[in-house]
């Protein structure tokens, strides 16, 4: 194998190596988990791919002299026993020393009817072969020689196996740096999580809280109805009242949600309602059952599943009043914030992979001048659950009694 072939070898083993050790980097050290979400096939078949990859690269580099004798050995000089059927003679050339090598020890009965070869036998090499027109010979003639070389050496050193081969050296190096440099770049500068701007740009402060295209996976309703019963008390029977209807004052509460005309505040709903635990088909006993409280009794729930309380009016009448803590990433409120009592949280949702992830976020009322965060820490909010309309949406908002920043959960993304 020449110098050449034996580097544009090598610099392609190279490149399956590479592309194979960076879907296994990413794999390992576990940055894999903020670009793949955990269920389907995607991080597996990563790790499938950047197996397959590296040993790719080592075969190729462990048969490399396999090729070579395969390949490159192709020294294409055809011995071709002619037997010219047309010509009719037998080019045995049994070569001897003292003529070109060849001992043309021709019995020439032929008739050449077809060949045309007129055999003018010479001094030194016993014939000349001319005017070989039907039989497509063209016996090169070399000097103090008949001219027969019938040795027809094709050496394939021109084989051409992929772009590497076929492009001159710029177009090699051209074709490395597309490979490579991005790739290397990307895994070794390219930081885990967005930059504001992008989430800005994703949606941050356009929200849709009666959006339910993720609803059945965050719903609190939706964890209700897979929450097993508990058996009913006389206490609960009689708490809920005849058909579960909801106790005086609730309806008047749930009518405000719905018109607009003002906030939900825990005086809203009478304090009997609150201690009967049901407000319709979804209780503060549903609530409880799902959702885990910290030991100040604050109910810990992420930011999507209070992003689409704002679309559900039982919940609300639950939650409303409640205290709730959640960990989120902080931005600048940009939206109904006037007096600037307001920060933003949010988390990113993924729902095939990093590139669709999309913020979902909820303000964070202080009630005067909002502190300031560095932008997109992370912060844990304590706070009470109340909901605004503005404009054509009911808002979830939490009204802050304590935000502080703390450490990024270990999944940045929610899936």
């Amino acid at each position: 194998m020449s110098a050449t072939r034996t580097l544009v070898h090598l610099l392609s083993v190279a490149m399956l190596l590479l592309w194979g050790g960076v879907l296994l980097y990413f794999h390992i050290t576990g940055r894999l988990v903020n670009y793949l979400p955990p269920d389907g096939i995607f991080r597996p078949m990563v790790l499938v791919s950047g197996i397959g990859l590296v040993v790719l690269g080592l075969f190729n580099l462990l048969t490399m002299t396999a090729e070579d004798a395969g390949c490159e050995g192709h020294d294409h000089a055809h011995d071709h026993d002619h037997d010219h059927k047309d010509c009719g003679h037998d080019h045995g050339h049994a070569h001897k020393e003292g003529c070109c090598g060849h001992d043309h020890g021709h019995e020439h009965k032929h008739e050449h009817s077809t060949c045309g070869h007129d055999h003018h036998h010479h001094e030194g090499c016993g014939h000349e072969h001319h005017n070989h027109k039907d039989c497509g010979h063209d016996h090169g003639k070399k000097e103090g020689c008949c001219g027969h070389d019938h040795g027809h050496a094709h050496t394939h050193e021109g084989h051409a196996h992929g772009i590497l081969e076929e492009s001159s050296w710029p177009g090699r190096i051209a074709v490395l740096l597309i490979l490579a440099t991005p790739l290397s770049w990307a895994a070794l500068y390219t930081p885990d999580r967005y930059s504001p701007n992008a989430v800005v740009n994703k949606g941050l402060y356009d929200p849709n809280y009666a959006d339910t295209s993720r609803a059945e996976q965050f719903s609190l309703q939706n964890k209700a109805a897979k929450t097993p019963a508990k058996p009913d008390t006389g206490a609960a029977k009689a708490a809920t009242g005849p058909a579960s209807m909801p106790p005086p004052g609730v309806a008047a509460a749930s009518a405000a949600v719905a018109d607009g005309s003002k906030k939900v505040n825990e005086k809203d709903i009478p304090k009997a309602a609150q201690e009967s635990k049901s407000y319709g088909s979804f209780t503060l006993e549903d609530l409880k059952a799902q959702v885990p409280q910290s030991k100040d009794g604050n109910f810990i729930l992420e930011v999507p599943e209070l992003y689409y309380t704002g679309g559900d009016l039982e919940v609300q009448k639950v939650l409303t009043g409640q205290m709730v803590e959640t960990i989120a990433q902080v931005l600048p409120e940009k939206v109904n914030n006037a007096e600037g009592h307001r920060l933003r949280i949010f988390r990113m949702l993924v729902q095939c992979c990093a590139a669709d992830a999309r913020p979902y976020s909820v303000p964070v009322d202080f009630g005067k001048k909002a502190p300031e965060f560095k932008e997109m820490s992370w912060v844990k909010v304590v706070g009470k659950m109340n909901y605004k309309k503005e404009g054509e949406q009911t808002v979830p908002i939490i009204e802050a009694t304590k935000v502080e920043e703390t450490t990024a959960p270990d999944n940045a993304m929610i899936y």
